[in-house]
């Protein structure tokens, strides 16, 4: 799915989660001061058709008037509880402790956030959440609600917008369960698992390549010498285990050092078998 198709279902989902009468005021004031222009408060709210219609629903529920058009909703008449909670956020002013300390206020307050101006890529190509605003006092608020929450977001201003990032994917699928969107939290952590499965079997298989490689590169580098070594005077002198040891690693330049271990008669450990080899190896590298 697209970056917006995904973005979208979290603000659908968000917009069906229960509030009761209190968070349903922080949810509000959160999508109207979030949907600011800075000055004041919106007279439209710039989200898809789906969300459009469900958010229109969700306003009924609470006695707010909309209506929705070209992509738009348009909002009628606001309650004065809600406008002078709007209002207290868009000139920076910071909830009480006492009011988001049970999560439900401050989590209805971020799911109303990222209604108005969140947008969350798409989990199969990135973890990440940003927040748009074009209050740099609001957006101090937002990042407050949010470090309440334990997400610890960057904060940057891109000309006349502030925006606030996370890419932790903890913080994400966190994000996602605190505003309401369960469903895509869980499309979302079935996505990571999948990606963090994948991610261990290309190290899996790196690491087995890389050993394959460096085993490999062990057995030229023994059947160079040991042939040299054979080939010399010293060879007279070499024990016989020494020898069936020098024979097995040229006629098996691939195999394992434990597979000659096992060639030998009787078979020996690996230990035992990099104890000859290097002993090999040391009166080779000496000619």
């Amino acid at each position: 799915m697209s970056e917006s198709s995904f973005s979208d279902n979290v603000k659908y989902e968000i917009c069906k989660a229960g509030y009761n009468k209190g968070s349903f005021l922080w949810f509000a004031s959160g999508l109207l001061a979030s949907s600011s222009d800075g000055e004041g408060f919106p007279g439209r709210i710039k989200v898809c058709g789906k969300v459009a219609g469900r958010l229109s629903n969700l306003l009924a529920e609470y006695g707010i008037s909309s209506s929705v058009k070209d992509g738009r909703l348009y909002i009628g008449k606001i309650p004065s509880a809600i406008s002078d909670k709007t209002r207290f956020f868009l000139e920076g002013g910071m909830p009480e402790r006492s009011e988001i300390q049970g999560h439900v206020n401050s989590r209805a307050f971020l799911g109303g956030v990222c209604v108005g101006a969140g947008h969350i890529s798409d989990p199969a190509n990135s973890y990440k959440v940003e927040i748009h605003l074009k209050s740099e006092s609001f957006g101090k608020v937002v990042f407050a609600v949010l470090a309440f929450e334990g997400i610890d977001p960057g904060i940057t201003q891109r000309g006349n917008i502030c925006c606030i990032r996370f890419k932790n994917g903890d913080y994400v699928s966190d994000f996602l369960g605190m505003c309401g969107a369960d469903s895509a939290r869980l499309s979302f952590e079935n996505i990571r698992i999948e990606h963090e499965l994948r991610k261990q079997i290309t190290r899996e298989v790196n690491c087995d390549d890389g050993n394959t490689r460096r085993q490999a590169e062990a057995g030229a580098e023994r059947y160079e010498l040991f042939n040299k070594l054979l080939a010399s005077e010293k060879a007279k002198d070499l024990p016989e285990e020494l020898l069936c040891a020098a024979r097995a690693s040229i006629e098996n330049p691939g195999a394992s050092i434990a597979e000659l271990g096992n060639m030998m008669t009787p078979p020996i450990s690996k230990s035992g078998m990099n104890n000859r080899l290097q002993k090999l190896m040391r009166i080779a590298q000496d000619l």
